[in-house]
Order: structure tokens, then sequence, then C-alpha cells
């Protein structure tokens, strides 16, 4: 018998969501060989209201409404009875042993973990099995993808959801740092602490 080894492709292993606009993740499609299958839209122009839709049948899977003074809400049409729940209490923040910042899910389906990774960029995990990746950010100039395990695909509603959140989450991050250190800068640059002018 011939000892044949075949060379796979370990994204072949994943469903492929690419975004449509990869420069914003609040309102985009996420296109599955080149046709949309998910539209990620922003109703307002403060991205309090965020939803997610399947365009094959129209269905808004999952939402979050981000309020001021009150506490964020997310709604699943197949989880929790239809309910808006706290956003908190769905998705818990925290950190790991290693320090980075890491964000617990609880799901109907069991405890999910995204955590930040510096090769995948986010990855998520079930909290009792942090070696297998359910699901990641491919970030592959000009590809800006989420790549999920197939058998995960009942879990679109939440995966989804919880990139966008997170993928802004960093987005914003990304931004005040770029601000705050030029400012950082001019401030540092002079022992008055004024800004050269």
């Amino acid at each position: 018998m011939d000892n044949c080894s075949t060379l796979v492709n370990p994204s072949d292993e994943y469903l492929e969501l690419v975004l449509e606009k990869s420069a914003t993740v609040l309102n985009t499609r996420l296109l599955v060989n080149g046709k949309a299958r998910y539209r990620i839209s922003t109703l307002d122009r403060d991205a309090a209201h965020t939803k997610v839709t399947d365009l094959r049948t129209n269905e808004e899977m999952s939402s979050v409404k981000r309020r001021t003074f009150f506490a964020t809400k997310v709604q699943f049409a197949r989880r929790f009875g239809g309910q808006a729940i706290k956003k908190d209490k769905w998705m818990v923040e925290g950190k790991l042993d290693n320090g980075y910042d890491a964000w617990v899910i609880n799901s109907e389906s069991g405890r999910f973990v995204w955590r930040w990774d510096v090769e995948k960029r986010m990855v998520l995990t079930a909290e009792n099995a942090p070696d297998d990746i359910i699901a990641y950010v491919k970030d592959e100039p000009p590809v800006f993808a989420l790549m999920v395990k197939p058998a995960a695909e009942g879990n679109l509603d939440e995966i989804i959801l919880v990139f966008a959140i997170l993928e802004q989450h960093l987005r914003l991050g990304v931004k005040a740092l770029r601000v705050a250190d030029g400012w950082g800068a001019d401030e540092r640059s002079t022992i008055t602490g004024t800004p050269l002018r």
C-alpha cells in the first residue's frame, strides 16, 4: 500500500464569511462564495442599535441595543424565548491567566470564550476546550473574514453578533490609541507639558 499524504488547507475546514466592506463592521454584508448571506446593519448614527439579518430568509437573527443610562440589551429570534436580555449577563468580560481580555458567552448551547489572539486577531473556543478553535478572524488583505467551523453554523446568530461587537470595540480602541499617542507625544515633548507649536 502506498503511503500518500494529502496537503489540506486549514481554512477549508471553516465556513468563510467575507466582509463585503472591511472598513466597517457595523454596516456590511457577509459573503459566502461571493454571495451575500448575512447583513450587519446599524440603524442610527450613534451606533446604538445593530442587528444581524439572514438574507436567505430576511429574518432578523439577533440585535444589540446600546443604552446610555440603562443596561445594554441583546435579543435573539431563536434563543432565550425571543426575549431581550442584558448583554452583561450573556457576554461577561474577564481576564485570562496571561492578562489578556476575554469574553465568556453564556449561551443556551454552553459557555464559550472569545479572546484576542496575536495570530488570528480573535478566536472563539468552548470554555472547557481552549485549544479547539470554533471561529476566528482571517485578516489577510484584501480578505477580511469571519471563519466558522461548519458544526457551529447553528450558533451564527450569536457568533456574528459578538464578532461585530468585539471588532468594533477593537477598532475604536485602536483609533483612541492613535489619537492619544499623537497628543501624548506632543505633551511629553516639552518640560512644561504644553504641545510644541
